[in-house]
């Protein structure tokens, strides 16, 4: 359903350093950044807060130097993280399209990561323009047993009490190349924000296809592909500029979006900024009892009735393991059968 529309971890990976990096590494990690702790944490559910303090704790325990440095620096001064697109740098894996700078203060210190469906891959020392290759790719399962192995879990609950993830992509998107950041052309009326709760990745395996949808501040990520999410003026599809070439190229990376309350659900409605018929697909953040224990999910639903036709996680194993579950509280298109 999602596929082509193409925050944030998940999966199960194995990680990958070089040997002269691992030895450069272990010298540099010999001692813990906090003092253990017999405080836990899981994989499952995480806040995009916490996810990128998981990261920041992983990396500053485990490789040292500068991601060192910048995590202890962030207990004081506040952990966080700007969304950039990977196209501001020369990364040497671009994951899913979207660079995390990592800073104390919003800074940039070079600390980067990105996320390749199950694996986050890391930098250090990246600059603009210059080609960086990644350090390690680890999984964020591996990156919470590391954490739990070494009693780090209350550093990442330290760190996430005050992190921020501030999405700078669609500043970059808005710019044009005259400089123009407020331009209402084509019936845009302003950004739409999305829910922090729906904030950050969700999986799914349902429809025997593996799916990723990624949400940011205003943004839609599928597939490497990012769109941006924006209120729309009704009376835009009223004209015939939707059928104009130069109007669907200039609003490609575009999708509007409203809310609307039906079944229960609180749904973020998406269609594309052309899009003169059908209904568009809806999202709603949900929660649900899974192994005995309340998860988040993301619900999409399509069609005229809002039907559900697929429920995201936020962890890829439970998505495997919850392919096709349908839940009795949720509206299918054959209850109305």
């Amino acid at each position: 359903m999602v596929a082509g529309l193409a925050l944030l971890l998940a999966g199960c990976g194995t990680q990958r350093a070089s040997k002269s990096q691992d030895s450069e590494n272990a010298a540099s990690s010999s001692s813990l950044l906090a003092i253990k702790s017999s405080e836990k944490m899981s994989a499952d559910n995480l806040s995009p807060q916490q996810s990128v303090s998981l990261v920041a704790a992983y990396a500053g325990n485990k490789y040292g130097n500068d991601w060192a440095s910048m995590t202890k620096k962030a207990e004081r001064q506040g952990l966080k993280v700007n969304l950039y697109p990977t196209s501001k740098y020369k990364l040497s894996d671009n994951g899913q399209g979207v660079a995390y700078d990592v800073t104390t203060g919003g800074k940039s210190t070079g600390l980067i990561y990105t996320i390749d469906n199950d694996d986050v891959n890391l930098y250090q020392n990246v600059k603009v323009g210059k080609t960086s290759n990644k350090i390690a790719t680890v999984s964020k399962q591996d990156m919470v047993k590391y954490i739990n192995d070494k009693g780090q879990a209350k550093l990442v609950g330290n760190l996430a009490k005050s992190a921020q993830v501030v999405d700078k992509r669609t500043e970059s998107a808005e710019t044009s190349s005259n400089g123009d950041t407020t331009s209402h052309q084509y019936g845009r009326e302003g950004k739409v924000t999305v829910p922090t709760e729906m904030q950050g990745t969700w999986y799914s395996a349902d429809h025997d296809s593996n799916s990723t949808i990624t949400f940011g501040k205003n943004t839609l990520t599928s597939d490497g592909n990012t769109s941006y999410i924006y209120k729309q003026n009704p009376s835009f599809l009223s004209g015939d500029q939707t059928m104009n070439r130069s109007v669907q190229d200039a609003t490609e990376d575009w999708v509007s979006g409203k809310f609307i309350d039906l079944h229960g659900l609180h749904y973020l409605n998406i269609r594309g900024w052309c899009q003169n018929a059908g209904d568009g697909s809806s999202f709603a953040v949900h929660t649900e009892t899974i192994n005995g224990k309340e998860v988040k999910v993301l619900v999409t639903a399509g069609g005229a009735g809002f039907w559900t036709d697929g429920v995201y996680y936020q962890n890829k194993d439970t998505a495997q393991q919850q392919a096709d579950k349908k839940f009795a509280d949720l509206y299918y298109m054959d209850d109305d059968d």
